[in-house]
């Protein structure tokens, strides 16, 4: 049943692995590109569907990631999150080009964050995205076999032409040297000798910095977790997605494992090495050998997340405008902007309009939900992220701002640069716990002012809802 259980999780890998796992996908393609017949393909979906890790979704015969495969998503990334995020934005501020961490799975890397370049003309990245040629893999490569010491004494730095652009990618490394992903920095030829000392100095510091957050949280005493409900009686998939749920908050030997799920430790070993075969576990040895669930899994619930807001999250923020009389967005980061991926112009007023800004990106100066979406990051690191041509002044107000929607879950402020309108935004966070969006609702000042209570009750409202639907 090992093998089973490994088929098990390359088909949920291949569903929830993509660009957009949200995406109804064919068993027959399932199938196709695993290699395996129809009919076990279905059955196999049929199980996971079983346990909530997927769903069905479009026409008969089709699926997508589940409830609970963005549950185990979430969670296997909760304790990287804020400082993963901060290390990409970070190097993306200070290189202007697009910024990505990839990780390996069964069938080689893909990319599970981005921070794509604002320039017209960039080298992209999307989360689900297969890595098949370029430096990271040479970056990973360059591990093989190296002693521990080394690769933590000088992190490796390699450097690769990628069609007309070039990357530029360093190793993650855990405490004994294994290498957890790869941080790679993405541009077009034409600017590597402009941007590329940068772009070196800012590779190889971001992937120091995740390494350090991953050396604390490995070396952190361990927290207290759900215990599994699994018995000898539990079917193999379901003793296997429980260890998983195990290995998603901390690292642990099959010892532990058997402990915390109830499993015999022989067949602990069974299911984590059908695990490992599928790719979303590997193993350290530091004092003994503990096993941890792949980086790859982090990327599930990222690619999920704007795709879920834009499909479930459009008609609760037409309901929340229509409801006020206003206008509502949601928001998310694009590098240090703010992006509109959902809107609702409703009433401005009597002969006045509101300008769309669907699909167009904000400096964070103005914008509706700027201090909203940092709020997760320290005043200190926010100001290394802040772009170098805002005054002191406007800094300084920007971080009054987090801290007060930080406090009160909600911000009201009137417009930077447009006299007339007040805006309202709370926090959407996602399954990691992270903010990852802003809900906000906009109207004229008048109007804002006059009916403030309502309007802040809705904005939190909406956020609520749409937090939700990133939390199943």
């Amino acid at each position: 049943m090992t093998e089973h259980v490994t088929a098990a999780l390359r088909v949920l890998q291949d569903v929830a692995g993509r660009p957009d796992p949200t995406a109804p996908r064919a068993v027959g393609s399932i199938a196709r590109d695993l290699g395996m017949t129809l009919s076990r393909a279905s059955r196999l979906c049929a199980e996971l569907e079983a346990t909530g890790m997927l769903e069905r979704g479009g026409a008969y015969g089709h699926y997508r990631i589940g409830a609970a495969g963005v549950r185990l998503s979430g969670r296997a990334a909760a304790p990287f999150a804020r400082s993963l995020r901060f290390a990409l934005l970070l190097a993306a501020q200070q290189t202007g080009e697009t910024v990505l961490l990839a990780a390996r799975g069964v069938d080689g890397f893909r990319v599970i964050d981005a921070v794509e370049s604002l320039w017209t003309l960039h080298s992209p990245a999307e989360v689900g995205d297969r890595v098949t040629e370029g430096a990271v893999l040479e970056a990973a490569g360059i591990l093989a076999g190296a002693p521990a010491e080394a690769g933590r004494a000088a992190v490796p730095l390699s450097e690769s032409p990628i069609g007309m652009g070039v990357e530029i990618a360093s190793p993650v490394l855990g405490p004994s040297g294994e290498c957890f992903a790869v941080l790679a920095v993405r541009l077009p030829a034409n600017r590597l000798e402009q941007n590329g000392p940068r772009a070196r100095r800012a590779v190889v510091a971001a992937s120091r910095t995740i390494s350090r957050t991953l050396e604390d949280w490995l070396s952190s005493p361990p927290a207290a977790t759900e215990p599994q409900a699994a018995t000898e009686a539990t079917s193999p998939l379901e003793a296997a997605l429980a260890i998983l749920r195990v290995l998603a908050d901390r690292p642990d030997s099959v010892a532990g494992v058997s402990r915390a799920t109830g499993l015999r430790p022989d067949r602990v070993q069974r299911l984590i090495d059908s695990c490992r075969n599928a790719g979303l576990l590997q193993h350290s040895h530091d004092r003994t050998t503990r096993f941890q669930l792949g980086w790859i899994v982090q990327g599930w619930y990222r690619a999920a997340s704007v795709p879920t807001m834009v499909e479930h999250g459009r008609p609760r923020v037409a309901e929340a405008a229509n409801r006020t009389l206003t206008c509502g967005f949601i928001t998310i980061l694009k590098g240090m902007r703010s992006f509109t991926i959902v809107e609702e112009l409703g009433l401005a007023g009597d002969g006045l309009r509101m300008t769309p800004w669907l699909g167009r990106a904000h400096p964070m100066i103005g914008s509706d939900g700027g201090p909203t979406l940092t709020m997760d990051f320290r005043s200190d690191e926010i100001t290394l992220l802040f772009p170098a041509r805002h005054t002191p002044q406007e800094l300084q107000r920007f971080l009054t701002h987090a801290d007060l929607v930080a406090r009160d879950g909600v911000l009201t402020m009137e417009a930077f640069d447009d006299a007339g309108l007040l805006s309202i935004s709370a926090p959407v966070r996602d399954a990691s716990g992270s903010v990852i969006a802003a809900a906000c609702i906009v109207g004229t000042t008048a109007y804002m002012r006059a009916n403030l209570n309502d309007v802040e009750e809705a904005a939190r409202r909406l956020a609520v809802e749409v937090t939700a639907l990133l939390q199943p």
